[in-house]
């Protein structure tokens, strides 16, 4: 028997166990997954903050799989460092604490001290994890073609592209070298914000399997309580995480994928991100496009956003522009009586993601990964400060409406402004014409009925205009032949006469036929 079948029974089998099937209560379910291995630890982690998919209670249980999956011993942890620094792990480390500081799908950590003094914490990865997580990936995307589970939630999510991010982000963060990278990059970007402390990394110890960094203390941002008694203003620090986080994305294209509260701490009046092995980065031409469509959709213009989703789709199948525009109108519009601060982000989104699916468009791996970051950063908001709005701040960011305030605008002036809104509005929509015509957006759809004998008709009247054409043709020669001749007129003319008459005399005969038959 193939190692897949036998995973595969082994999967039924501790479904059976957790009597699934009929106890599906929260507890059961995220200790199902617990029990179901590394694949499926991480896809409940990443729907933990999901409470637009799935509910706020499931959710809730959830979270205990980001730090409290069951851990490795202590001695297969000393195997692993045994053979990453080949038998030498106590010439670096004074000591390492048995307990686990957190313990997650693809790693656990355990605070050390290094032999020169410094307080670390080490992130040691799960032994075989990257074969388990491999197997597991393709025997999900089987499950879900023979079950046609994508078609049960299609309108909300693919399932198969989930499946598929898991694997990817799972595989990049299975190399903690990266990790290390990314550290140190997302430092060099953050070095002029204040508030953003950096983690440092101790890439010296590092290999793939294991993390040296910094041990940071501090308290978690969502620890309230302890964040009020040190006396932090909570609502200015879910301002400065969300005006950060959209520097990230909008500024930066280098961006945290997974800001859940676990991850973000609070130390010494700065704000600092741990476990940078799930981060995003936008291309500068997605950068682009993703800043023009916040712009299109914060001033409603529907014709651009459409446009713009048309240049980030990744389908090759035609786009239907009219219910394209139409839809978009619907998710704007639903929304448009609403304060910004009262807009939900969540279900923004998922109307959004539900409107791309019934278009036949599929975004951009990068800009759906920062699209399921601001969702999990509008979650950690909600624990912060929920009257801190992801949309306002992003708002505020594009707004540009402080250059002039109301009051400096003169009212005869916005009459006049917006009397003539029509004529400013035309080299727009002429542009948008053109674009949609450059870019194959632009379709005219004629609709004629009785189509047989229309057709015939076209042809009957070309064919009459052609005989007209050159019946006037004969006239305008026998005109030119009496003024040239001066006694006799050629035989010519008489050919030409004749020819004339009859082609009038067919064309009388047509149009009185035609009368007739309408009448």
């Amino acid at each position: 028997m193939s190692n897949e079948a036998l995973r595969l029974r082994e999967i039924i089998n501790k479904i059976k166990d957790h009597n699934l099937l009929k106890d599906r209560s929260c507890k059961n379910i995220r200790e199902t997954i617990e029990d179901l291995g590394p694949t499926f630890i991480k896809m409940g982690q990443i729907l933990s903050a999901r409470d637009d998919l799935v509910s706020k209670e499931l959710c809730d249980e959830l979270k205990r799989l980001r730090c409290s999956v069951k851990p490795m011993d202590y001695d297969e942890v000393l195997d692993i460092l045994n053979a990453e620094y080949n038998g030498n792990y106590q010439e670096i480390f004074a000591e390492i604490e048995e307990v686990p500081l957190g313990s997650a799908s693809i790693a656990q950590t355990h605070r050390a001290k290094l032999k020169t003094g410094e307080d670390v914490v080490l992130k040691i990865q799960r032994k075989n994890i990257y074969q388990m997580m491999m197997m597991d990936t393709r025997l999900l995307k089987k499950a879900i073609s023979i079950l046609q589970l994508d078609k049960v939630v299609g309108n909300i999510v693919d399932l198969k592209e989930i499946v598929d991010e898991v694997y990817s982000s799972a595989k990049e963060e299975m190399n903690f070298m990266v990790e290390a990278e990314h550290i140190e990059e997302f430092e060099n970007y953050n070095k002029n914000v204040m508030y953003i402390r950096p983690l440092k990394v101790y890439k010296k110890y590092s290999t793939p399997y294991v993390l040296v960094m910094e041990c940071v203390g501090g308290c978690f941002i969502n620890e309230k309580t302890k964040l009020d008694r040190l006396g932090y203003n909570m609502n200015e620090i879910a301002l400065k995480l969300a005006d950060n986080y959209i520097k990230q994305a909008i500024d930066d294209g280098f961006f945290h994928a997974d800001p859940h509260a676990d991850n973000i701490k609070i130390i010494d009046g700065k704000i600092a991100y741990l476990d940078f092995g799930m981060m995003g980065r936008l291309s500068s031409k997605n950068k682009n496009l993703l800043n023009k469509c916040i712009v299109a959709i914060i001033k409603n213009d529907i014709v651009e956003v459409a446009h713009i989703l048309s240049l980030l789709n990744v389908n090759d199948s035609n786009i239907d522009y009219m219910k394209l525009n139409s839809d978009i109108r619907m998710v704007l519009d639903k929304n448009k009586t609403l304060e910004i601060n009262d807009i939900d982000i969540k279900d923004f989104m998922k109307d959004m993601f539900s409107m791309l699916h019934n278009n036949d468009i599929k975004l951009p791996k990068d800009i759906s990964m920062l699209v399921r970051g601001i969702v999990v950063l509008e979650g950690t908001l909600e624990e912060i400060d929920s009257t801190i709005s992801l949309m306002q701040v992003l708002k505020n960011r594009f707004n540009t409406s402080k250059i002039m305030s109301k009051e400096k605008i003169e009212s005869g002036l916005v009459k006049i402004l917006e009397n003539s809104d029509s004529l400013v509005s035309m080299p727009k929509e002429m542009l948008t014409t053109l674009k949609g015509i450059n870019n194959g957006e632009l379709r005219f759809n004629i609709e004629i009925n009785d189509s047989k004998n229309q057709v015939n008709r076209f042809e009957e009247l070309f064919h009459q205009g052609i005989i007209a054409a050159l019946d006037l043709a004969m006239i305008i020669g026998l005109s030119v032949m009496v003024v040239v001749a001066k006694d006799k007129l050629p035989f010519l003319f008489y050919v030409y006469a004749l020819f004339a008459l009859v082609a009038t005399t067919f064309l009388f005969y047509k149009i009185f036929k035609s009368n007739i038959r309408k009448k």
